[in-house]
């Protein structure tokens, strides 16, 4: 939950709006909870990658800091295509093929999973989804794992053999159930 201070003012601020403050974190935890409801939703890949890869680099730029780590190689090729699609100031006129947009987009929201749960401790319920279907689609990048571990007991639920409209509806789902005290 953001941390609001009201007494803060800054040059930005209108009496017309309201005041809400948030830390970078909770930038990078908002925008990572947008991309994968994107991304199950079968929206957009350039616009998944944008707002995923913003997410990436505020917490690459906190770990370097806080000692967290990524698990992406060679972040450089794989950011090529954000910098693509934030820039055209030295190629206006160039071109990217978008086909595996998809697959480094979700090798990003992965990767900025890990390290907001090395830098916060928490994630939200889109990112633990997330995270159930990525190993359950890409169980050959987790090799001798322990049969007890967590990432096996999340293999077993096979998320990846659900279609995204289903966890579409589960993301729905847990977002109402969120909301109700029980």
């Amino acid at each position: 939950m953001p941390q609001v201070d009201n007494n803060k003012k800054d040059k930005h601020e209108d009496e017309h709006y309201e005041v809400c403050w948030i830390d970078k974190i909770e930038v990078a935890r908002r925008q990572i909870r947008e991309a994968v409801r994107l991304f199950f939703g079968a929206r957009d890949p350039v616009a998944i990658h944008t707002l995923i890869a913003s997410a990436h680099q505020i917490l690459g730029d906190i770990s370097d800091k806080r000692g967290a780590q990524s698990v992406l190689k060679n972040v450089k090729r794989v950011n090529y295509p954000f910098n693509f699609l934030k820039h055209a100031d030295r190629d206006p006129d160039a071109k990217i093929n978008i086909g595996p947009l998809l697959r480094f987009s979700g090798d990003f929201i992965m990767d900025a999973i890990l390290m907001l749960q090395q830098i916060a401790g928490d994630i939200p319920i889109e990112a633990n989804i997330f995270w159930t279907w990525f190993v359950s689609k890409y169980p050959e990048q987790l090799d001798n794992l322990p049969d007890g571990s967590e990432i096996r007991k999340m293999q077993q639920h096979k998320l990846a053999d659900w279609d995204f409209r289903r966890i579409s509806y589960f993301l729905e789902f847990a977002e109402i159930v969120k909301d109700v005290n029980f």
